[in-house]
């Protein structure tokens, strides 16, 4: 049994990406009220930043009292996930609105490669998801380094962590699937395996 920490990224006042009338924070809600369901299922110990879209701490919060217990081992955790759902877009200037960039579609694990852990649990995450099929954007993985920005969910906490980009919101192809519950039941059990692949190895 492993003790894990989930993030539905984004909630409350903060939507997090919006695509016509579809909020990220919703569909990372969702799926990471899944993720948990079908993690507790296998026997691990979850705990979450958030249950509802009600009395969200801010992110800075999250993150401090994730470190909080986990220095107390009040619980220590054995790896963070944190939800996330993405868009692409360029800005018409001539008609003052943004068009979709459609070629960019799929999944990816953003990880810091300064931290051993981080990339492995990263690397496994896209690997199960590569074997199952699912769609991926980068070969399923770009480090903070890439992306040229540190984020909160991977920098300022202390258990090894990733962030899941699920899909393009501004992807017909992306947002059908990720509203279509056929396909949330194989990523759910996908990124499961991905976890625990993970953490057979270390």
């Amino acid at each position: 049994m492993a003790i894990l920490c989930t993030d539905a990224g984004h909630g409350g006042p903060d939507s997090g990406a919006i695509w016509g009338n579809v909020m990220e924070k919703d569909i990372n809600l969702i799926y990471t009220l899944a993720l948990n369901k079908e993690l507790k299922k296998r026997g691990h110990k979850v705990y979450t930043t958030r249950k509802s879209d009600s009395n969200v701490a801010p992110l800075r919060t999250r993150c401090e009292l994730i470190n909080k217990h986990h220095v107390l081992n009040s619980p220590k955790f054995d790896l963070i996930i944190s939800i996330h759902c993405n868009v692409a877009v360029s800005y018409d200037t001539e008609t003052g609105q943004y068009r979709p960039l459609k070629s960019r579609r799929g999944l990816y694990a953003i990880y810091s490669a300064e931290s051993d852990l981080s990339t492995k649990l990263a690397k496994s995450i896209a690997d199960t998801c590569k074997n199952a099929d699912i769609q991926l954007s980068h070969g399923g993985l770009v480090s903070t380094i890439e992306l040229g920005r540190t984020l909160a969910w991977i920098h300022r906490t202390l258990p090894p962590a990733v962030l899941v980009e699920l899909g393009y919101m501004t992807n017909d192809q992306d947002l059908e699937l990720l509203e279509e519950s056929k396909y949330q039941k194989k990523l759910i059990e996908t990124l499961t395996n991905g976890i625990e692949n993970f953490l057979s190895k270390n």
